[in-house]
């Protein structure tokens, strides 16, 4: 059929070669030329969570208002332990280890036992309004390291975003338990509440 186009054409002979097909744009393409790959971005670090039952919680619900912040003075492990311990009556709703791993031992809405004698603006008893979010050792022996900031913070941001706690709502323990209780080391919970607000909206 070619032959007879092309000689009806002018474009070739009887005897003369078939002209090959236009290939397709796709098969024209050297070799060499792959389609671009965008690069994927790097996942954000999520760090080890284990989640422990204690017996150290009341019965009763809460809606938290607040975060507030602790250290455990101790160990990571020691803190575990002492929490799961019944004879301790303390618990935090999650407990960091300076490499990051988190140990979780109630959900949001638990009364847990981490905050005893307190009140801010007028409002008592913070185991009633707030989540309670403990690190490793002791804040003004060791400053809190970069993991615990960051696990911190992936904790305890999108438990900000789902109960509307602004970012005056994430208080220490000094600032509802005092003179009481002194954690965090001030320039530890300032430090932890800069990089939290580059963090939230």
């Amino acid at each position: 059929m070619w032959q007879s186009i092309l000689k009806l054409l002018g474009l070739g002979s009887k005897s003369g070669p078939a002209p090959s097909l236009p290939s397709s744009p796709s098969a024209s393409k050297p070799n060499s030329m792959k389609e671009p790959t965008t690069a994927s971005k790097p996942e954000k670090k999520t760090y080890r969570e284990t989640k422990v039952t204690t017996p150290n919680k009341s019965s009763k619900s809460i809606k938290p208002l607040a975060i507030v912040l602790h250290h455990s003075g101790g160990s990571y492990a020691g803190g575990v332990s002492w929490i799961k311990n019944p004879a301790s009556k303390v618990s935090y709703h999650c407990l960091i280890a300076r490499d990051g791993r988190r140990t979780v031992f109630g959900d949001d809405t638990n009364r847990m036992w981490h905050a005893g004698i307190s009140s801010y603006k007028g409002k008592k008893d913070a185991n009633s309004w707030s989540i309670g979010v403990s690190f490793e050792g002791d804040s003004y022996q060791e400053p809190l390291s970069e993991d615990m900031i960051k696990s911190a913070i992936e904790y305890i941001k999108p438990r900000m975003e789902k109960w509307g706690i602004g970012l005056d709502m994430v208080l220490d323990h000094r600032i509802v338990s005092a003179p009481r209780k002194n954690d965090l080391n001030p320039e530890e919970y300032r430090k932890f509440i800069t990089r939290l607000k580059k963090e939230v909206k």
